[in-house]
């Protein structure tokens, strides 16, 4: 175990524990953006920044990226973090007005959007969860396209992705709501693309596409082809509900 102190309180924790899951740990709120619990982290929307003092030597860092691997102290509110954090939450204003998330950070950090620097009103914010969520996923059907403020999501080549599945995952992480889909009966509509709905044989509900089954088959064991799965199957709640009936009935 190692000593951390964040904003004057000590603690210990395991080698290897980031500053952001340190300071979460004890109540401390640091805003993210890029960051998700579910998704490797990336660091790239610089809003965890805290200030670190290393034997002496003070730096601003991305909490969700530094590994605490030494005793250290670190400050998350300083005015020195405050005032990076405002330049952050100032350039997305800027851009991604409409931006719920984005409003809200700007409210809390006393932020108004610069009508003479304003780009093109934009709900992405570019913080690649979407893209992260993709690549865990194993189907690596969207990426970031061109750089700087010309940088955003896309399917190869701006056409409908041949490797997307349908999950979804990109629209849940997705922190703006600037991805969506669309469920209409037994059909899911997302990035150009059509799928078709598995239902779940025990409580009916639209769990899962076809594609995304066929998908999880071919990263396991079994080999399933789309035009395979036909019958009803059972959605994970409904497993976890018979499971657990099985286990308490030692059936």
């Amino acid at each position: 175990m190692i000593g951390v102190t964040i904003d004057g309180r000590t603690i210990a924790v395991e080698e290897g524990t980031t500053l952001l899951d340190a300071a979460r740990s004890i109540g401390i709120k640091i805003p993210t953006l890029c960051h998700h619990d579910g998704l490797p982290p990336d660091g790239n929307c610089r809003l965890c920044a805290v200030e670190v003092d290393e034997r002496g030597r003070k730096k601003l860092v991305s909490s969700c990226m530094y590994p605490i691997k030494s005793e250290i102290s670190a400050d998350t509110k300083n005015e020195r973090v405050i005032a990076a954090r405002r330049f952050v939450v100032q350039l997305l204003i800027n851009r991604n007005p409409k931006a719920i998330a984005i409003g809200e950070l700007a409210k809390e950090y006393g932020v108004v959007r610069e009508e003479r620097f304003a780009l093109e009103a934009d709900l992405c914010v570019r913080c690649g969860r979407c893209v992260r969520a993709c690549e865990s996923n194993g189907t690596d059907a969207i990426g970031m396209a061109r750089a700087g403020f010309e940088r955003y999501v896309a399917a190869p080549y701006d056409e409908a992705p041949e490797s997307c599945v349908g999950c979804a995952s990109c629209a849940e992480v997705c922190p703006t709501g600037k991805i969506t889909y669309k469920d209409d009966g037994l059909i899911r509509k997302i990035w150009n693309r059509t799928f078709d709905l598995a239902v779940c044989r025990r409580c009916g509900s639209r769990y899962a596409t076809k594609e995304q089954l066929a998908h999880i088959g071919r990263l396991g064991a079994a080999n399933i082809a789309v035009e395979d799965i036909d019958e009803p199957r059972l959605c994970d709640k409904c497993r976890k509900a018979i499971y657990t009936a099985k286990f308490k009935t030692g059936s």
